[in-house]
């Protein structure tokens, strides 16, 4: 377990460094740029041309010798393998912070013109009210009062609209349902009553004549109304894909 001195240590340190606004009390924005050092040039691994390694050891020290020196070129060799990796690593994640702050950049943006503009003075600076600047305001916030209320209403007449519609759609296709149903049952009943009079005509042996019933076309399945709603209208016109929920129907009745 970690003590809460050795954190505190690192937090220091990273202050004293280019990561210092990570520990900053301050929360990060689309301004904040984080140094990532990622300019540092590693030479290219090669494969040694030294010929010490060939070396025939004739005495005990020259094995130690040989030894370490294979165990220090192997130990360099992971080592600079290590710092490609992590330079490499360093490389994806400035690229990946580079498009977080333009989605935070665009957050911010939203955030700062909100749904509707509340408040006509909100910074508690100054106005002169007479002014053309104030002026241009005034109307300004009145218009998007006057939208964002129109869309309310729109979107609540939307709602009931949507509502009325399936709800009727409901009613219609139950009744539907039911109406099929009822064909089936009166169907198979006739057809038993066909079939016996068939079969005990053959046993008989009299001429049976009758035709065999049929179902016939049963009432087909009412579409899901789609209707076309404010929000619906905007996503169309701003070119986006439109994911309708109420599409697909239960299985035809027919048999």
């Amino acid at each position: 377990m970690v003590a809460s001195s050795e954190i505190e240590s690192v937090i220091q340190q990273l202050q004293n460094t280019t990561l210092s606004e990570l520990v900053s009390a301050n929360p990060l924005t689309s301004e904040t740029h984080l140094k990532h050092n990622t300019a540092r040039f590693i030479s290219p691994i090669k494969k040694s041309q030294s010929t010490s390694h060939d070396v025939q050891p004739k005495t005990a020290n020259e094995v130690l010798l040989l030894a370490s020196l294979r165990n220090a070129d192997a130990a360099n060799a992971s080592l600079k393998q290590r710092v490609l990796e992590l330079q490499a690593a360093n490389i994806l994640n400035e690229m990946y912070c580079t498009v977080l702050r333009g989605q935070l950049a665009n957050y911010e943006e939203k955030k700062k013109k909100g749904k509707g503009k509340g408040k006509l003075m909100g910074d508690g600076l100054p106005r002169f009210l007479s002014g053309d600047e104030f002026y241009e305001r005034v109307v300004e916030f009145e218009q998007d009062q006057r939208r964002v209320s129109e869309e309310k209403r729109t979107r609540k007449e939307d709602r009931e609209k949507r509502a009325g519609a399936i709800a009727e759609w409901k009613r219609l296709e139950d009744k539907r349902k039911t109406e099929n149903q009822d064909r089936r049952t009166r169907y198979r009943a006739t057809l038993e009553t066909w079939t016996a009079a068939k079969a005990r005509a053959k046993a008989e042996k009299q001429k049976f004549d009758e035709p065999k019933p049929l179902l016939g076309k049963l009432i087909p399945a009412i579409p899901r109304p789609k209707i076309s709603t404010y929000d619906d209208e905007r996503a169309g016109s701003s070119g986006e894909e439109e994911f309708n929920l109420d599409e697909g129907t239960d299985a035809s009745d027919e048999e």
